[in-house]
Parts: structure tokens; C-alpha cells; sequence
């Protein structure tokens, strides 16, 4: 007797399980929708040197680009005070953590290193 009302309670259970799996597939699934470049919010310090490079390479920017760049030709489209690869560390980080963007700035003075 001990035994028939466990099934029961258990027989339930299942039933009430099933009924919520069968609802759940009938449901649309999930989309994944990739971020565009613009409903990421760009710090301030960065917007004029990413719209400068937005301007350059149109609707190329967007994740998975590889941007290459002298100091020279780097200073030319987004100037700086201080005339530094280091400069350009802040935006390189934002844009290969945020927008999946490779910025390298390479320097002539230090012997073909980049940054």
C-alpha cells in the first residue's frame, strides 16, 4: 500500500515533468544576434580615433578586421600629444576586447616591434 501511493506520487511528478518539456519545444528557440559596431557604447576618449577609422574602412569595420599601421600613417588618421605606439594602447585594447578589431601600430624606432 506504502508502495502504490509512492508510485502515484512519483507518476505525477513525471507526468508534470513531460508536460513542461512538451511546452518548451513547441517554443521558438533562442536567436544569437551579433553586436554591430554601433550598439556598442565607444568611450569618449575613443570616438574620434574609431570614427576616423570607421570613416576609413566604411562598413569593412566590423568584427574579425585586421588593421595594420606605421606610427606615421597611425598619427595621420588619429593624432596624438604624445607621438607614442604607447599612446595607441588604450584603443587597441577597447577595440580587440569590445568590437574583435586587431589594431597593430608598428614604431621604427623600436626595431620592428609592435605593439
Amino acid at each position: 500500500m506504502f508502495t502504490e501511493y509512492i508510485n502515484r506520487i512519483l507518476e505525477s511528478e513525471r507526468g508534470f515533468v513531460s508536460n513542461r518539456q512538451e511546452e518548451n519545444t513547441k517554443a521558438e528557440p533562442d536567436v544569437i544576434e551579433e553586436k554591430t559596431a554601433t550598439e556598442i557604447k565607444i568611450p569618449k576618449k575613443y570616438q574620434d580615433d574609431i570614427e576616423a577609422l570607421r570613416d576609413m574602412y566604411g562598413e569593412n569595420f566590423k568584427t574579425g578586421l585586421c588593421i595594420n599601421f606605421t606610427l606615421q600613417e597611425a598619427l595621420k588618421i588619429m593624432p596624438k600629444e604624445r607621438a607614442r605606439v604607447d599612446a595607441f594602447r588604450g584603443l587597441i585594447s577597447f577595440l580587440k576586447g569590445k568590437m574583435g578589431i586587431t589594431l597593430n601600430i608598428t614604431s621604427q624606432k623600436s626595431k620592428g616591434g609592435k605593439l
